[in-house]
């Protein structure tokens, strides 16, 4: 595309070739040729934005959002992270002690993650310590916190002594515009009709509250086919898998049963011990090591394969270790069609 420069100068010379007449800068003539060429200058920008804007490769924002409608596909809000409170006493009571839904406790540090129970429970007499489902107050990534990390009372009730929390997972930002980009080009790599998996995992991964789906051809014998969803941190509710059913059961091609079932899930714990870049300490290496472990858990499809070479690789991504050692219990895994991985416990031993 011509500069600015280079469009006046165009125009500059057009006009003495024609005229015959050098142009004096200051003329009225020079002014309306800049105010010409600036015009025409901006136009080739608002060309060359709306050039990008209609093909995936280079489209963004809304742009993208419209070419990925297109294709069935639609861009992923921000999600909540999610996990368990942990309510203790230093001593066992004679009396019940209840925990209102919606209470708090946080993080330390300048920037705070509140969560907060999503479900009223009761410490019960004569017993140490109760599990409270809970949720981040603000979705997107930040929300998932390593366990042990959010002990700061809220609002707690009176007689608790202590609180914590279990390991936080499922936080998500909205959606990158080159994580939809990348599946807008999937779709027309891999078309889906009636007769193929791609068909059935689009209509299920495009219902809110499905991360993953994979099939299973053959479920219940010849023209049967078994779709199974998930989320990535909990379980599937049934309003969406009833709305997966639902899209499925219209859009399937007449003479095949199609059913639609909640994915298994397989745990995969995380045992390494860590070698940190000088300058980070122990807690920030724990955190940005748990949500590299989430990450890569995150991106395996059903059916896909867990490989420690690749784990290895986003560990090594987040920058603050020099090296690491998987215990021996790990080892790559490969799930089925009806099954995906999840995190399972967390173990992160700092040097």
């Amino acid at each position: 595309m011509e500069t600015y420069e280079e469009i006046y100068n165009r125009m500059s010379e057009k006009y003495t070739a024609e005229s015959g007449c050098e142009i004096d800068p200051s003329s009225d003539i020079a002014i309306r040729l800049r105010v010409l060429a600036g015009e025409i200058y901006n136009a080739g920008c608002s060309f060359e934005w709306l050039k990008r804007q209609m093909f995936a490769d280079t489209a963004s924002s809304e742009s993208l959002d419209n070419l990925a409608a297109e294709r069935g596909i639609t861009r992923k809000a921000a999600t909540y992270a999610e996990g368990e409170l942990i309510f203790s006493v230093n001593e066992t009571l004679d009396y019940p002690i209840e925990i209102p839904e919606g209470t708090v406790a946080a993080t330390n540090g300048e920037t705070p993650v509140r969560v907060y129970t999503t479900e009223a429970a009761v410490l019960p007499q004569a017993t140490f310590s109760v599990r409270v489902h809970a949720k981040a107050e603000l979705p997107g990534y930040k929300g998932n916190i390593a366990s042990g990390t959010a002990e700061v009372p809220v609002n707690v009730p009176a007689g608790i002594d202590a609180v914590t929390n279990a390991t936080f997972i499922g936080g998500d930002d909205e959606e990158s515009d080159e994580t939809l980009r990348s599946r807008i080009k999937k779709s027309y790599l891999n078309r889906p009709n009636p007769a193929n998996a791609a068909f059935y995992k689009q209509l299920a991964e495009s219902v809110d509250g499905i991360d993953k789906a994979g099939t299973v051809e053959r479920f219940s014998g010849a023209g049967t086919v078994g779709v199974f969803v998930a989320r990535k941190d909990w379980d599937v509710t049934d309003e969406a898998l009833a709305e997966v059913s639902a899209l499925i059961q219209k859009n399937k091609p007449l003479g095949v049963v199609a059913s639609v079932f909640r994915a298994n899930h397989i745990d995969v714990d995380l045992d390494v011990s860590v070698k940190a870049v000088e300058g980070y300490e122990s807690a920030e290496v724990v955190q940005l090591i748990t949500n590299a472990f989430t990450d890569y858990i995150g991106t395996i499809d059903l059916g896909g394969t867990f490989y420690l070479s690749e784990l290895g690789r986003y560990l090594y991504s987040t920058g603050c270790i020099q090296n690491y050692e998987f215990d021996g219990s790990m080892q790559t895994m490969t799930s089925s069609g009806s099954q995906f991985f999840r995190p399972g416990d967390i173990t992160i031993e700092v040097d």
